[in-house]
């Protein structure tokens, strides 16, 4: 069973024949990449893990963010994402990784930073996720998570039954072992957080 599959809600799974939302000029001025990666506060050079990457939303801004001397790590589960991904020409600091099982074939302690925006809400175990992502961080990496907000006025998204409540997130982020550095309402119907490892 594959890395996301086995943690997630499947009949939550986003679908790729409607991959073109994900990299809509709407969600790029809504959700804005770039203050994403200035929150995330990791420095060109740097290594992110983007889980869940679809086809490719925060892998290019984090791409050109990164550098020559830094990566993305674009991982996801689904074939036909990384295949969308891979038909927009990623550049040579993208490793585009389908994940097969809830070992990810990433080294320990490589990741400076991991990301994952609208996934945590797919997740069936979320301290199996989150201890797999602990593994392929170094100390003092960084975790940044947004998700769909169930007590949100608006309807889009997934259903609300299937969300996150954000305290529950941070009290999983918590027992995994993660610090809370920031918790706060992204937009108005999205959650922020970012977590780091000790050293």
């Amino acid at each position: 069973m594959s890395f996301l599959s086995q943690v997630a809600k499947m009949s939550h799974k986003f679908d790729h024949k409607k991959a073109h939302k994900l990299i809509s000029p709407k969600r790029y001025q809504e959700l804005k990449p770039d203050i994403l990666l200035h929150k995330l506060g990791v420095p060109p050079g740097s290594t992110i893990l983007d889980l869940g990457c679809g086809n490719g939303f925060f892998t290019f801004p984090a791409a050109m963010a990164m550098g020559e001397e830094g990566m993305v790590i674009a991982a996801d589960v689904s074939k036909n994402m990384l295949f969308l991904l891979n038909r927009r020409m990623p550049p040579d600091n993208v490793q585009v990784l389908q994940v097969e099982e809830v070992e990810m074939n990433v080294d320990t302690a490589s990741a400076d930073a991991a990301v994952a925006i609208a996934l945590y809400h797919e997740f069936r175990a979320p301290q199996k996720n989150l201890a797999e992502i602990k593994r392929v961080l170094k100390p003092e990496g960084r975790l940044m998570i947004l998700d769909w907000d169930p007590n949100a006025k608006s309807d889009r998204g997934p259903g609300k039954e299937h969300r996150v409540l954000q305290k529950d997130a941070d009290k999983d982020l918590r027992s995994a072992g993660f610090i809370i550095d920031v918790s706060e309402t992204y937009t108005d119907d999205i959650w922020l957080i970012i977590a780091h490892l000790p050293a």
